[in-house]
């Protein structure tokens, strides 16, 4: 994203400061933060190496060297005000500057959020990842996976699962609904609808749960030129009246809906849906004992009707995470995954078939073919990855020219043990270690298949100089026939600033440590 792609979102960034700063000062028992950040990316070849800059909601440009500077701010809720009912305001902020690509300007988050009861309603960019699994280790969420940058949206939502009152706590959901606008190189002006409904089974204090859910993305509406002549489109306009609206929003084949008129439609409208469709249906377990906790996650993936008929079910994310009540434990998380999307309901698409309604192609769409990407990075996991082209572009053609891979993936975290009086707490360290077989697509299949191993091992030091510090350092490698091989690094320095309640309350003591300002 280049400085001009951000001009004209500014008055909105001034905007979100200028709330956070005025509630920050109307209502100082808000828990507000800032945080700023500099850092170096270094790689032995010319490209930063995957999981340097995978899954870091698309901050990390693949050309490197490169220097970071990021700032942002954050204002929570007054929790008094929800206890009360009331309605709360909060949001947030983040700038990021890079020196690789020529230079670029990121505004990865700016957002306002209101809360009353249960519901959320938030406008603007927002980090989030979508789905059931473990987000800190992960391999990334099938669909939605804090792989590219935000996209900005306006979603109501229930944030946090919420017991449904007859059910006496048995039974908790929670689900949002978003309307979105992803913009568009081929297909441009493309908008997002979003929807996702997930449910708890047992109670908050209950040493085991079941969960199960959905989550539905739908591109659609836009622009092009280009699909002008091949059959795809009736004009430059995709489908965007309401009625479409109406149609994408049930997730059936606009011919089944009876509320459009067909003639307005092509064949491919008619035999597929509105838009691009595409999502999970996922179902986790999870258990506390009093030592561990252990969760166990499974994401479906869909975006045709290979997988209502079963074809395409061994398709998907597989997760097992174990985690040690111990948070000073040496291994205290241990995360194995599994993805495949290797099936896609087999070799062929037969519509009038079900059982030979495959070829997915998935994160591939013949109309919009950005594909399932935000600003030429993919929105779901990011081992299904863009497609370049002979001069480096990307994407190439449709998004992805790889979409038939197996990872296995594992993931480590926990603390050092080391100590002194330089540090504030413990130093923790993270790792990932992928290794994946690389297909590429039913149409185009990678021949030999492309093995690839990708790995990184992150350190963090809470140093107890300037107020309280965090140093981090990572090592990644990428050793294959997928990538470029290299060896890369980031060094980076990190200071958070939090008002806290008891500063809002008192302020009389002169202690720095327990002032209210914490790391």
């Amino acid at each position: 994203m280049t400085p001009s792609l951000l001009s004209g979102r500014w008055p909105f960034v001034f905007l979100v400061i200028s709330f956070l700063a005025g509630n920050s000062l109307v209502r100082a028992q808000q828990p507000f933060q800032v945080t700023a950040e500099t850092g170096q990316y270094m790689s032995s070849g010319e490209q930063t190496p995957f999981w340097l800059r995978t899954n870091q909601f698309g901050i990390v440009p693949l050309q490197s060297p490169n220097t970071t500077l990021r700032a942002g701010a954050q204002l929570d809720y007054d929790t008094t005000r929800l206890n009360n009912r009331r309605i709360s305001f909060g949001g947030g902020v983040q700038i990021v500057g890079n020196t690789a690509a020529n230079g670029q300007v990121i505004l990865p988050e700016a957002f306002v959020k209101a809360r009353l009861g249960i519901f959320e309603l938030y406008a603007g960019r927002r980090r989030e990842v979508v789905g059931l699994l473990d987000s800190t280790l992960s391999s990334g969420s099938y669909s939605w996976s804090g792989n590219a940058l935000p996209i900005p949206k306006i979603q109501l939502e229930i944030r946090d699962y919420t017991p449904i009152k007859f059910t006496k706590g048995w039974l908790s959901i929670k689900g949002s609904y978003a309307h979105g606008w992803m913009g568009g190189r081929y297909v441009r002006h493309t908008m997002l609808h979003q929807k996702t409904l997930y449910g708890r089974l047992g109670k908050a204090e209950n040493r085991f749960h079941v969960y199960g859910g959905v989550n539905h993305q739908v591109v659609w509406g836009g622009y092009s030129d280009e699909l002008v002549g091949s059959g795809l489109v009736t004009s430059p306009y995709l489908p965007n009246s309401f009625r479409d609206y109406l149609s994408l929003i049930s997730g059936f084949r606009a011919v089944n809906t009876g509320i459009i008129d067909q003639s307005l439609y092509t064949d491919f409208d008619l035999t597929n849906r509105v838009g691009n469709h595409l999502g999970s249906i996922d179902i986790a377990f999870d258990y506390t004992s009093n030592t561990h906790s252990f969760y166990l996650y499974r994401q479906s993936a869909y975006e045709t009707g290979s997988l209502f008929y079963g074809t395409s079910i061994a398709d998907g994310l597989l997760g097992l995470r174990i985690r040690a009540n111990d948070e000073l434990a040496l291994v205290r998380q241990v995360l194995i995954e599994f993805l495949n999307t290797t099936s896609q309901g087999g070799p062929e698409f037969v519509i009038d078939d079900p059982q030979r309604r495959g070829k997915v192609d998935y994160f591939n769409h013949a109309q919009f073919r950005d594909g399932w990407s935000y600003l030429y990075r993919a929105v779901g996991t990011p081992f299904i990855s863009p497609a370049l082209g002979p001069n480096g572009e990307f994407p190439y053609g449709g998004f992805t020219n790889n979409n038939r891979v197996r990872v296995f993936h594992l993931g480590l975290a926990g603390s050092l043990p080391f100590g002194g009086a330089a540090l504030s707490s413990p130093i923790t360290y993270e790792t990932k270690l992928s290794m994946s077989r690389n297909l590429g697509r039913y149409d185009e299949p990678f021949r030999p298949i492309r093995n690839q191993f990708s790995g990184i091992l992150t350190i963090a030091a809470p140093l107890a100089i300037l107020g309280g510090i965090q140093l981090t350092g990572s090592v990644a490698l990428d050793r294959g026939t997928l990538y470029t091989n290299a060896v890369g690094g980031y060094l980076g320095i990190r200071k958070t600033w939090a008002n806290s309640v008891r500063r809002a309350q008192s302020t009389s003591s002169s202690n720095p440590s327990r002032s209210g300002f914490r790391e």
